[in-house]
């Protein structure tokens, strides 16, 4: 139990500067939707799924393979190695970039000076792809308040630079102040939401330098040979993943039937959004617990330990669940009466978090046993079951038949990875007690979905009232399970 409090302490220090920064970062969109045209939120949701791909790659599966071989080499060599093998990639995806413009700008019809978002986001990406690294070794060195600090610290300088550009500088021109063209032009208001990101992006970088570099750097070939062979399948694993969560916004513009359809991804992004709250609680669990599983791999108890984590993950992100969707009447506050009307999507989406979580806890047989490549193949299985969906069900459903997709998709390899899971490195997870709680939180969101209450007070009392008693079912379960284990 001591080892389920030391990660559930991780979880909750990384989950506070990463729920809190995801929440500064997340309250953007009511922001982007105030200050921006439908069509142009939509510009900024399409690009900012291609930036969460391309950092996919840039990072080359380095911050997996720091943790795996740092205990193997001296950890500051590990680390500038792997920084010097970042910089050189993301040199040639700049070049790559520029050489690509005219073809990428003409993705993007009529949008004011694409060329310079488009080089701007290659920046962005770049960028965070070199700092990975000395945030990941602040995560194995458990300096997890330096970690969040200088996390946090990156999304308060985007939040400022969004607020001076979208809010402070139209405001000046308002009260009949004239800027000059080169600080601020009315024109190019999505190139200010991806200027003031790569502007706190390598801030961040600049303060990272003098510690890169207050020791001699020095870049080993063997070092970054051995962990590039390691990494390459976690490249292409987390390549295919992050094209799960982003192809849908990526392809929506082109599969839709719609006359706008940048409007239509402006909505299914502003809902997704929201439905992403999921993944705050999934990314702080995962920023714990990669580490927290390599730590643990030779003590005996271990798979218990995993076992027990997996089902104590369910419970809370059912919570979250429930929260959400009992309570989604105070949560489209952030939204404007325009984008309501995607909340439709929003139990498929947090459905479809919480099973990547449990996908990733899972996941932990083929990185234990170097079975890597596996990742490969679930995560290529689940981008053909995706796009297949997206390809069907978008022009039928429009963004509804994109979160139905995303759902199917994850679901499907996690149920895939377990029992591959189970085959080379078995676990014995409660599976039948997971499952309770996922079904018995769904049955209790359509009991609510399906009650006609007029009364507000009354309907917030009953919403209250199903909370406390998914919690008291998962209180029951506990109590009951103890006591068969204690009688067995």
């Amino acid at each position: 139990m001591k080892k389920l409090y030391k990660i559930a302490g991780d979880t909750v220090l990384y989950g506070a500067s990463t729920i809190l920064g995801r929440l500064i970062n997340w309250l953007l969109t009511p922001f982007y939707i105030r200050t921006l045209l439908q069509d142009e939120f939509g510009i900024v949701v399409n690009i900012y799924s291609f930036i969460a791909v391309l950092l996919v790659i840039n990072t080359l599966g380095f911050e997996t393979g720091y943790f795996r071989f740092v205990k193997e080499f001296d950890s500051k060599k590990v680390r500038n190695s792997l920084i010097g093998g970042i910089s050189v990639f993301s040199v040639f995806l700049i070049v790559l970039t520029i050489i690509l413009l005219p073809w990428l700008s003409g993705s993007f019809p009529g949008v004011y000076k694409i060329h310079w978002i488009i080089i701007l986001a290659v920046l962005i990406v770049t960028s965070d792809a070199v700092n990975s690294i000395p945030f990941a070794h602040f995560r194995y060195q458990n300096k997890a308040l330096k970690y969040s600090v200088y996390r946090l610290l990156q999304i308060i300088l985007t939040v400022v630079f969004n607020l001076v550009y979208l809010v402070l500088f139209p405001y000046l021109i308002k009260k009949g102040i004239d800027l000059p063209q080169y600080l601020y032009d009315p024109r190019l208001k999505v190139f200010y939401v991806f200027w003031s990101n790569f502007l706190a992006s390598f801030i961040i970088l600049l303060i990272f330098l003098p510690g890169i570099f207050k020791d001699k750097f020095v870049v080993s070939k063997k070092i970054l040979s051995t962990i590039f062979k390691y990494s390459f399948p976690i490249v292409l694993v987390g390549l295919f993943g992050i094209l799960n969560q982003n192809i849908d916004k990526i392809l929506m513009p082109y599969l839709i039937k719609s006359k706008d359809p940048f409007k239509e991804l402006a909505i299914y992004g502003a809902n997704f959004k929201i439905g992403v709250l999921m993944a705050l609680f999934t990314q702080s669990f995962r920023l714990a617990f990669e580490p927290f599983f390599f730590k643990e791999k030779k003590n005996k108890d271990s798979k218990e330990v995993y076992s027990e984590v997996l089902k104590y993950f369910t419970f809370f992100g059912m919570l979250i669940f429930l929260g959400v969707t009992l309570f989604i009447d105070i949560v489209n506050l952030i939204l404007t009466p325009e984008y309501v009307e995607g909340n439709v999507i929003i139990p498929f989406i947090l459905l479809s978090q919480l099973f990547f979580g449990i996908y990733y806890s899972l996941s932990l047989w083929y990185k234990l046993t170097d079975r890597t490549i596996y990742g490969f193949y679930m995560s290529v299985t689940g981008f053909i079951i995706n796009l297949a969906g997206l390809i069907i069900l978008i022009p039928l459903m429009g963004y509804v038949g994109a979160a139905i997709s995303i759902f199917i998709t994850f679901l499907t390899i996690t149920l895939i990875s377990y029992f591959l899971g189970q085959r080379y490195y078995p676990v014995d997870y409660p599976v039948f007690r997971i499952l309770i709680l996922i079904i018995s939180g769904i049955i209790l969101y359509f009991i609510d979905k399906n009650l006609t209450i007029h009364s507000v007070y009354i309907s917030y009392l009953v919403k209250g009232s199903i909370f406390v008693f998914y919690i008291g079912l998962f209180y029951l379960m506990e109590k009951v399970s103890n006591k068969f284990s204690k009688n067995g």
